[in-house]
């Protein structure tokens, strides 16, 4: 690629260069040196040699005396996506950078939904990933909502994954001889075990890909139908997610289905964000209702 023999640190430093030019139009030798803590000469000497590799990108306005993105300007080292200004302020907002660690030059004033859900024990996460490092076992005691069971759970945690508001741990149960999602927030307490009597077997949903087939829902006008297709970004009036079949739930409630909710013996095909599943029948079958 063009700048693949580019330093991580260098490369960082561009980025930054380009980001300034996308949201704010201009970048110079201060906000470099604050944000690097790099000097005023190496400052420099990353804009022009920035200058030498994107010459279309920006030019020096004597007048401003900062550098400006010229109308032809295309990010090379960033994407220039929205979600790359966005996630700065979802950081600042839930306290893993400070107003001085992000990258807009200025912040609007924003807010963003904070989930309010029982906090996890650092404790759990290191014994949960130290497991799956070492491919152990340990002993749960866990709150579970559909089962009144005070008795600890033996599993075999294999990877986390997050459905957008909560962290679960993929584990095998050996009590139930099955794989399950366990909330990592109710688990009350945690002890890694040598277990050499439970056969542990490939959890096949976890590996599994399946296809999930979004369209505009048909009784949209063209208008509403060609709207929703542009805000995401249908190829041929269909979204195709490829996606693990342990997670194919998660991602029905996220675009708005709800898997519990059922019409005739299936999922009812009916999204809050008027959306419709085109592979109903297959989707059905994946989340184990056929």
């Amino acid at each position: 690629m063009k700048h693949d023999s580019i330093k991580p640190s260098q490369r960082k430093r561009y980025e930054f260069i380009e980001f300034q030019l996308m949201w704010s139009g201009t970048v110079g030798r201060k906000i470099l040196t604050e944000k690097f803590e790099i000097s005023p000469q190496q400052a420099t000497l990353d804009l022009t040699s920035y200058l030498d590799l994107e010459p279309k990108n920006m030019a020096y306005d004597p007048r401003q005396r900062t550098y400006i993105a010229r109308s032809s300007f295309r990010p090379a080292f960033v994407k220039g996506e929205a979600a790359e200004y966005l996630q700065h302020l979802e950081m600042l907002h839930n306290g893993y950078r400070s107003s001085n660690e992000i990258w807009p030059a200025s912040v609007p004033e924003f807010d963003t939904l904070s989930a309010s859900t029982r906090k996890i024990d650092p404790v759990i996460l290191k014994a949960v990933l130290r497991a799956i490092r070492d491919r152990g076992s340990v002993d749960v005691m866990y709150v579970s909502l559909s089962s009144e069971s005070d008795s600890p759970r033996r599993l075999f945690p294999h990877a986390i994954a997050s459905d957008g508001h909560r962290w679960h741990m993929r584990a095998f149960d050996c009590d139930k001889s099955r794989h399950s999602d366990f909330v990592l927030s109710r688990i009350e307490s945690i002890a890694a075990t040598k277990d050499n009597d439970c056969r542990v077997p490939e959890d096949r949903e976890w590996s599994r890909i399946v296809n999930l087939r979004l369209q505009p829902d048909p009784s949209l006008n063209d208008r509403q139908r060609e709207r929703l297709e542009i805000e995401y970004g249908m190829i041929g009036g269909e979204l195709l997610l490829n996606v693990r079949q342990a997670m194919l739930f998660y991602y029905l409630r996220f675009y708005g289905f709800n898997p519990h909710d059922t019409e005739e013996g299936m999922i009812r095909n009916k999204s809050s964000f008027s959306l419709f599943i085109k592979n109903l029948e297959e989707v059905d079958e994946c989340i184990g209702r056929r």
